[in-house]
């Protein structure tokens, strides 16, 4: 009998934590990063107290959430992989990310360096490391133009913040539309060379910010 208290306050404890991660994905998803851990908590339905007790901030949360959500963007490249199209696997890589990123503003602003730094040196190696072997692919079979550069891809996402938020206010598949005009412009058919070559491999990060909002 002694130990059934401690046992009920660990249970509730487990129970609300589950509740505020859960919560976080909700919010995050609808608001990005302006939301706070008093937003998840009240969403929740839990006190703020409870919320600092589990969390030290939003970004501690963030990083729980979001740490499923960009591992997914990893299986989705290496599925790709598996389609025999190189061409057909570029764009279902591409549709599948885009429409995450598109569903959960948490997300997308997490991948265009608007999160936690920590968040960011953790997520990106694996995501580039992924995408990288599925960008060779298709150009070594000749299906994406040989002047366009893996570091594109980070660009590409960042360019389509824009069309993301148009899909928000306007129609939720709007941004499918701006995906296949920025597709189109990687196929190599008779495409003129590019004006300018590519940023370094090391600009990566900068790429990535400049799709933040305004």
């Amino acid at each position: 009998m002694s130990d059934a208290a401690p046992r009920s306050a660990r249970r509730d404890s487990v129970r609300n934590r589950e509740r505020l991660v859960a919560s976080a994905r909700e919010v995050f998803a609808e608001h990005g990063f302006g939301a706070t851990l008093d937003d998840i908590a009240r969403h929740a339905g839990l006190g703020t107290g409870t919320a600092y007790r589990n969390f030290p901030n939003k970004h501690a949360i963030a990083a729980e959430v979001l740490r499923e959500a960009t591992e997914q963007i990893v299986v989705d490249a290496r599925e790709a992989l598996a389609v025999e199209d190189p061409w057909d696997a570029l764009v279902q890589f591409f549709e599948r990310t885009a429409a995450r990123q598109a569903a959960d503003r948490g997300l997308y602003e997490t991948l265009t360096g608007q999160g936690d730094d920590e968040v960011q040196a953790r997520i990106w190696p694996e995501i580039v490391a992924a995408v990288t072997e599925l960008f060779d692919r298709a150009q070594r079979a000749g299906a994406i133009r040989p002047d366009a550069a893996v570091q594109d891809v980070a660009a590409i996402f960042a360019l389509l913040g824009p069309a993301f938020a148009m899909s928000r206010a306007i129609d939720p598949d709007l941004w499918r539309r701006y995906l296949a005009l920025m597709l189109d412009a990687l196929r190599a058919a008779n495409q003129p060379e590019l004006p300018v070559g590519p940023p370094p491999v090391e600009a990566l990060d900068l790429i990535l910010r400049s799709g933040k909002r305004a």
